[in-house]
């Protein structure tokens, strides 16, 4: 069996829905009291990136979350196109159970926008939902 599955970058169109930082297990420890998860090799921050991957040949889509390590977090408008390198599942089951669990995993993250329009940044893109935020 792989031990990492790759997805061809070409065959999906990925669209970004939202992220949030992936928390260590700490017993007793709950909400945005826990410490954040690290990447071992990196050092960096994990994320849980949520995106939209379709295919319009064969019109399949599927709601995906994707651990990614980045030191800040991952952001785009909902819905705008992404680029995720190496994109890649790790699959395995458990020897009592009978569900096969995936874990989605990719080497970086970044925002490319809707077609024809500029890509928000993640600083522009911060500074405009602190903005809506102090405004409501």
């Amino acid at each position: 069996m792989f031990k990492h599955l790759i997805i061809s970058e070409t065959a999906y169109e990925l669209r970004f829905q939202e992220s949030e930082p992936v928390y260590k297990y700490q017993e007793g420890v709950y909400g945005d009291d826990r410490e954040q998860d690290r990447d071992k090799d990196t050092g960096y921050p994990l994320w849980t990136v949520r995106i939209t991957a379709s295919n319009a040949a064969t019109r399949e889509e599927q709601a995906l979350e994707v651990r990614v390590a980045s030191p800040d977090q991952p952001m785009a408008g909902f819905k705008d196109l992404v680029t995720m390198p190496n994109l890649r599942a790790q699959i395995y089951t458990r020897r009592n159970e009978r569900s096969v669990t995936v874990i989605w995993m990719a080497d970086a993250f970044a925002a490319l926008g809707e077609v024809g329009k500029p890509a928000k940044s993640s600083a522009s893109a911060s500074a405009s939902s602190a903005t809506a935020k102090a405004a409501a």
